[in-house]
C-alpha cells in the first residue's frame, strides 16, 4: 500500500519516500520507525480487539445517557476515531489537530478525511468550518517548504487561524496579505513573535526616530516656529511655503531643515512602518519555517523531541510585548511631561 502523503499518527508529519516506514502486523497502521519505537506499541489497540483493519477506521457513536443532553458533544478524532473533549484541541491518543465537527454521524465521512489530491489541501473550506478549526482550513500534512502543516502550526500556536491559511496563499501565489500588527506595532509585534534580532533593530530605530524628534523640536524646531510666528504676527493666513519664505530670507538652509525635520522623522519612520506591515507576514513564515527545520536536521532530536521544541520555541513572548507597550506609551506621552 502506498503510503506517501499520508500523517503518521504519531508525530502527525506526511510519510515521504526517504522516511523508514513500518507497519503494524495486525491493523496495517503505518508509522516512521522512530515513532513507533518510541510508543513501543501500536496506538489502534481498539482495531485490534475487533479484528479490524488500520482502514476500517469509522467514528463511533458516543453512548448518551438518559438524564445528559450534552454527553454526545465530542471532538472525534477523523485520524484514529478516539473521542476527546469538546474544548480539546488535539487528539489525547495521536495528537492529531481536531476540528470542531461534533458527533458526526456513524459511516459519514467529512471532505476533509478524504485523501488529499494533487496541489495544496484546505479541507473543508466554508468560512464557518475554518474559523473554528485551529488549523484555518489547512491539511497538518500540508507541506511548507520541508516543513509540515502540524509542525508550523505548533509552532505559531497563538493565531493560527489567521496565520496558516496567510501562509498557504503565500506559498501557492506568492501573494501577501498586510499585517496590521506589524504595522502599528513594528519591533514590538517582531519581539512578540520571537523575531528578536529585527525586533530589537526596529524597537532601537523607533526610540531614536521618538527621541531625536522630541530633542530637535525642543532645542530647534519650536523656537524656529515661534520666531517666524511673531514675524507673521496680524497676518490673516500663513501656510508653510511662508515659513519656508521666512526661514530662507531670515535664517539659514540649516535652519529650514531643523525646522522640518521631527515631521521628516515622522514620515520616515511611518514609511518603515508600512514596509512592516506589507513583509510582516511573509518575514514571520521565512523565520517559522526557518527555525523549524534547524531543530528538525539535529541529528540527536527523535521525532517527538521534536515537535515538543517547536512548540516550546515558538508562540508568542507575553512578557516583552508588555514591557514594549508600556515603552512606546512613556515614549509617546513624554512630550506632554517636558516642558
Amino acid at each position: 500500500m502506498n503510503y506517501m502523503g499520508k500523517p503518521c499518527p504519531v508525530c502527525a508529519r506526511a510519510f515521504r519516500d526517504e522516511d523508514d516506514i513500518v507497519v503494524c502486523p495486525k491493523c496495517g497502521a503505518p508509522y516512521h520507525r522512530e515513532c513507533y519505537e518510541e510508543k513501543g506499541a501500536c496506538l489502534f489497540k481498539e482495531l485490534h480487539k475487533n479484528h479490524q483493519s488500520w482502514q476500517d477506521i469509522q467514528p463511533e457513536e458516543p453512548k448518551k445517557s438518559e438524564n445528559d443532553e450534552t454527553a454526545d458533544e465530542v471532538s472525534i478524532c477523523r485520524r484514529c476515531g478516539a473521542h476527546n473533549p469538546l474544548d480539546a484541541i488535539v487528539c489525547k491518543e495521536c495528537g492529531s489537530f481536531l476540528s470542531r465537527e461534533i458527533n458526526p454521524p456513524a459511516g459519514s465521512q467529512s471532505s476533509n478525511s478524504s485523501t488529499p489530491k494533487d496541489g495544496p489541501s484546505v479541507g473543508n473550506t466554508s468560512p464557518f468550518t475554518i474559523f473554528l478549526d485551529p488549523m484555518g482550513g489547512v491539511a497538518q500534512e500540508e507541506d511548507f517548504d520541508g516543513v509540515s502543516g502540524a509542525e508550523l502550526a505548533k509552532y505559531v500556536k497563538n493565531n493560527t487561524t489567521y496565520y496558516l491559511p496567510v501562509f498557504m496563499r503565500h506559498k501557492t501565489t506568492g501573494r501577501n496579505r498586510f499585517n496590521f500588527c506589524a504595522f502599528l506595532f513594528t519591533g514590538g509585534w517582531y519581539l512578540y513573535r520571537k523575531q528578536y534580532v529585527k525586533g530589537a533593530l526596529l524597537s532601537l530605530l523607533y526610540i531614536l526616530v521618538e527621541l531625536g524628534a522630541l530633542f530637535i523640536s525642543m532645542q530647534f524646531s519650536s523656537p524656529l516656529i515661534n520666531e517666524a510666528n511673531r514675524f507673521y504676527e496680524g497676518a490673516q493666513y500663513v501656510n508653510i511655503n511662508d515659513y519656508i519664505s521666512w526661514a530662507l530670507n531670515q535664517k539659514s538652509f540649516g535652519d529650514l531643515i531643523l525646522m522640518f525635520l521631527p515631521t521628516l522623522l515622522s514620515l520616515l519612520y511611518l514609511i518603515v512602518r508600512i514596509i512592516c506591515g506589507l513583509r510582516g507576514n511573509k518575514s514571520y513564515y521565512r523565520h517559522a519555517v526557518k527555525k523549524i527545520k534547524t531543530i528538525k536536521e539535529n541529528p540527536d532530536t527523535t521525532a517527538s523531541d521534536a515537535l515538543k521544541e517547536i512548540s516550546e520555541k515558538g508562540g508568542t513572548n507575553n512578557a516583552i510585548a508588555w514591557v514594549c507597550l508600556i515603552c512606546y506609551l512613556i515614549i509617546y506621552f513624554a512630550p506632554l511631561f517636558i516642558k
